[in-house]
């Protein structure tokens, strides 16, 4: 049996199970009361309106997006924005800014937090990370990891079945959460492409018009049980293989085509 390939579908699988884990807690919730969740600056808003198309999104979906006409607010309707386009361009950076946990627990768009205030991981005594976590529908979630004092991590996964959808339909993509002219794809010594790999991994810098650059990594992950998906976004691509975030990014992979641990590098980073 190929170890790698066993590794990469056992943690695929426990990514699975995990958000799966967070889509079940939300519906529960209604029936049962709260229960405990496990899983591992005001408003920013675009200063220019995309049009980006994407299949995936309905035809009559818009969003308003506020510029300035002879010092004047204009609404400008952005028709078929990302489907998670409040989130992302809340979480946005204007320059010299950092997240901070107070204005990360009022993200729009939480369908239901799991904490809002930052917690360690009372699983894993180990772990020096804070994190808050909230589930964006009934397949997937939003976490935040960093230090007591400031967030440093965001994630946002997403997981559907097979006996829900052998495609994956629901499993959140790309456009989903980005704008197509906002990112540039940076080639990695650490890039995974579908056929050649279990998983598919890529990198971007993502630079919004009047914000700094921030980086995001791409994982779609398929396994027997169904499809995954995480999209990470940090300051510097060196913040997600930091050691602290060991159990919040399971699923990146920083190794060769021989299986050997390798240093990822950034072309033009």
């Amino acid at each position: 049996m190929d170890l790698r390939n066993f590794k990469i579908s056992q943690i695929s699988l426990a990514f699975l199970v995990s958000l799966l884990a967070l889509s079940g807690c939300a519906d529960k919730k209604e029936n049962t009361g709260t229960q405990a969740s496990t899983p591992n600056d005001t408003a920013n808003t675009a200063n220019a309106p995309a049009l980006t198309d994407s299949p995936a999104l309905a035809e009559t979906s818009t969003t308003s997006i506020a510029t300035e006409t002879n010092n004047a607010p204009v609404a400008i309707e952005e028709k078929n924005p990302p489907r998670f386009a409040a989130l992302t361009d809340y979480i946005a950076l204007k320059p010299d800014a950092s997240w901070q946990w107070e204005t990360l627990a009022k993200v729009p768009g939480i369908k239901e937090w799991h904490n809002q205030k930052p917690a360690r991981n009372e699983y894993s005594p180990e772990d020096p990370t804070y994190s808050i976590s909230g589930g964006l529908d009934d397949y997937g979630s939003m976490q935040a990891y960093g230090t007591e004092a400031q967030p440093n991590v965001i994630l946002i996964g997403s997981a559907q079945g097979v006996s829900d959808d052998e495609t994956g339909g629901a499993v959140y993509q790309l456009h989903d959460l980005f704008r197509e002219k906002e990112l540039t794809r940076i080639p990695s010594n650490c890039d995974k492409d579908e056929g050649q790999d279990m998983i598919t991994q890529h990198f971007y810098k993502w630079q919004k018009d009047g914000y700094q650059p921030l980086y995001v990594f791409e994982l779609n992950m398929p396994a027997n049980a169904g499809t995954s998906s995480e999209f990470g976004i940090a300051k510097s691509f060196e913040e997600f293989f930091k050691p602290d975030y060991d159990n919040a990014i399971m699923s990146l992979d920083n190794s060769d085509k021989a299986f050997n641990e390798i240093t990822c590098t950034f072309e033009g980073v």
